[in-house]
């Protein structure tokens, strides 16, 4: 296995990044990993990352700008430049010598399952892990925020709201008709149940899967939910790319 740090530029910033894959040079599926907003890609992406070498698939791990290692401030960002750094971090992945870009998959988590739905409808994607993921207002998609405590309220306003489905994300998932796993977390209140459900509900895929983690908060903080997951998975990206 091989684990090396990267970094990706793209206009003037750079993204901090991590590859990790199996040792050769065949052609191999790969993952890239989306984070959570106000997060990072280590340690445990990588360690799930691992995971996934562990059975032939490859994987991203990356910051998004203003998170981790990678350049940027919150509060000078916005939805809109987040999408273009999930873009940017999927197509690097994409390019890499030992991707078979006919199996490139996407694990997204809260946030960045958000970002995982949007960029389904632009790019060929085959197999998509949602994890707890989150909805935000198409009228937020080029405010700069900072994600303090005015705007978290704000948010789950929103999602509580009977307008929480009808948004961009929402409307990604409808087209996308490759394989789909939607992961909730039933103690979830960030990402809670309707909008997991309507995630998968709405989702066009033929072949998806709809799995809770019972007793788990959002951010899996009990290291045994994590694992959970982490099989959850592996086993879908193994049976799917």
């Amino acid at each position: 296995m091989r684990i090396e740090p990267v970094k990706i530029k793209r206009n003037g910033y750079n993204l901090s990044g991590t590859i990790i894959k199996p040792e050769g040079n065949k052609k191999i599926p790969a993952v890239v990993f989306y984070h959570g907003m106000v997060s990072q890609s280590k340690p445990r992406y990588i360690k799930r990352a691992v995971a996934l070498s562990e059975v032939g698939i490859a994987s991203l791990c990356f910051d998004f700008r203003g998170c981790g290692e990678s350049d940027g401030k919150l509060g000078e960002l916005s939805l809109s430049d987040w999408l273009e750094d999930a873009f940017v971090a999927l197509d690097y992945l994409s390019n890499l010598g030992f991707a078979d870009k006919d199996r490139i998959g996407i694990c997204g988590k809260s946030f960045g399952g958000y970002m995982a739905a949007l960029v389904s409808e632009q790019r060929k994607i085959k197999s998509i892990v949602l994890q707890a993921p989150g909805v935000y207002s198409d009228e937020w998609i080029d405010i700069k925020f900072n994600w303090d405590e005015d705007f978290t309220k704000i948010r789950k306003e929103y999602r509580k709201s009977g307008k929480a489905l009808d948004n961009r994300a929402i409307k990604a998932i409808e087209k996308f008709r490759k394989s789909l796993l939607v992961v909730g977390s039933e103690l979830d209140d960030t990402c809670p149940r309707h909008i997991v459900e309507g995630f998968y509900n709405h989702a066009g895929s033929a072949n998806k899967k709809l799995a809770w983690i019972e007793g788990a908060d959002h951010s899996l903080r009990d290291e045994k939910y994590n694992q959970q997951f982490t099989k959850l998975m592996v086993d879908w990206f193994k049976k799917t790319l």
